[in-house]
């Protein structure tokens, strides 16, 4: 149950090509890394903005803008590994960027949708994503199982807010929040199911 995450090396070969062009122009891992976070922070503005000026055709940015930031989540570690610079604090970025990226694509919707279901849902990705990173300090690898993983909740909410715009309601971008919502909570509960049975029998120590 690994949602699209299991879709990702099909998705890394389509980027063949422009992942040739990155190493030629000897770009950086980190700034795929960061680009991805500010692609984030533009889709939260037009999620929020067409909220608030309403202007639902704002949402219609969101779906390619989405696409471009899975592209980049993609190939900033496929190109980290090319070049051989693959390296334990270009986690610590990748990590950082994703769990602001959340914010910055979840929380926007407060002003799209009611405001408690869209904190509620970011606060789920949360603890959700904080359970996968349990795996990698307890087991040593990070658990990425789970139906809503980072590209399902960029996937649910550009299709939400493709509908959204095109029908000229919230109603869609509401229901992607339930939808990440719920699979926020699955994903989490079998995150920690994992843990508990690849360590079960195993000594444990807390601190």
């Amino acid at each position: 149950m690994n949602g699209l995450y299991a879709a990702k090396p099909w998705f890394v070969r389509r980027l063949k090509k422009i992942e040739d062009l990155l190493v030629g122009w000897n770009v950086s891992p980190d700034s795929l890394t960061v680009a991805a976070f500010v692609v984030s922070l533009c889709c939260g503005l037009f999620l929020a903005l067409g909220g608030i000026l309403d202007k639902p055709l704002l949402w219609l940015l969101v779906p390619p803008l989405g696409l471009v930031r899975l592209a980049l989540n993609a190939l900033d570690g496929s190109l980290a590994r090319r070049k051989g610079i693959d390296r334990p604090f270009g986690e610590v970025m990748n990590e950082l960027s994703d769990r602001l990226s959340d914010v910055a694509l979840i929380g926007p919707l407060a002003f799209t949708a009611p405001a408690s279901l869209a904190l509620t849902a970011l606060a789920a990705t949360l603890i959700s994503s904080t359970a996968g990173l349990l795996g990698r300090a307890v087991l040593g690898d990070r658990i990425s199982g789970g139906p809503m993983g980072k590209p399902d909740r960029v996937t649910v909410i550009s299709l939400g807010a493709l509908a959204s715009g095109v029908l000229a309601s919230p109603v869609p971008l509401e229901t992607s929040l339930w939808v990440i919502l719920a699979g926020a909570v699955v994903t989490a509960a079998a995150r920690v199911l994992t843990i508990r049975r690849r360590t079960f029998g195993g000594s444990h120590v807390r601190v």
